[in-house]
């Protein structure tokens, strides 16, 4: 809070009339410097009315802006990012790393929503500190509000994964192996699946399994469902028995 303004004290005439007026108005800017609003929002009284709330919004809707994806919501395809500034100094002999002279806004500030993940809505698929370009749709209605910021980013059709064994048992000279994995993303941040069979047919017999840690396959989703396509799996040459 501000400290307050102090009175104007006047001893003689004429300045006794014009102090008075003064003092209304030091009185009136006291009265506001006490009302408090968060999130944007700022506060003043109105004669005869009581308080008005007026909700700051610096950056227009429709404006294009540049994020950088920092941390996951809990909502699949949504995610929390940096609002960085348009002001570039980038060299064009200097090769691409980003943020390329954009001024990072120093905080959480944006609600990123990927529309590309409308379909699988089961995890989410773009990596932390990307940048994206997106457009200004609104605001959340959160206590300190962010700005909503809609992007369209594709994942690869093919894209990396972790890989765990978390089940199943090995081929034999009649039967195919049947190991099941947990499957994470390629960073091992995101959990995209447990107990997920490996959908490219196998032969019969012993399958060796990879034993690195951490180990990885290929997916890729289909009707938002997790199709886990190579774990790395390759026949023994041992005989089964």
């Amino acid at each position: 809070m501000q400290s307050p303004l102090s009175p104007w004290i006047a001893d003689r005439q004429p300045w006794h009339n014009i102090a008075r007026h003064v003092n209304l108005i030091i009185d009136q800017i006291n009265t506001n410097s006490s009302l408090l609003a968060g999130g944007g929002t700022t506060a003043a009284r109105v004669s005869g009315a009581g308080v008005a709330l007026t909700q700051k919004r610096a950056v227009p809707v429709g404006r294009g802006l540049i994020v950088k994806i920092t941390a996951l919501e809990s909502g699949a395809g949504k995610y929390a990012a940096h609002i960085f500034s348009p002001d570039c100094d980038t060299a064009p002999a200097t090769s691409l790393t980003m943020p390329e002279g954009l001024t990072d806004s120093g905080n959480v500030n944006a609600l990123v929503l990927n529309l590309l993940e409308n379909s699988p809505a089961t995890t989410h698929l773009l990596g932390l500190n990307t940048f994206h370009i997106g457009l200004l749709v609104g605001y959340t209605a959160e206590a300190v509000p962010r700005s909503v910021v809609l992007i369209c980013a594709a994942w690869p059709a093919m894209f990396p994964v972790q890989i765990k064994k978390d089940g199943g048992t090995d081929g034999s000279q009649s039967a195919p192996a049947t190991w099941t994995y947990t499957v994470l993303s390629a960073d091992g941040s995101q959990n995209l699946g447990s107990l997920t069979p490996l959908a490219r047919p196998r032969p019969n017999g012993s399958q060796i399994i990879q034993t690195a840690s951490p180990a990885f396959g290929m997916a890729f989703f289909s009707a938002g469902q997790l199709i886990l396509w190579d774990a790395g799996e390759v026949p023994s040459t041992t005989a089964c028995t």
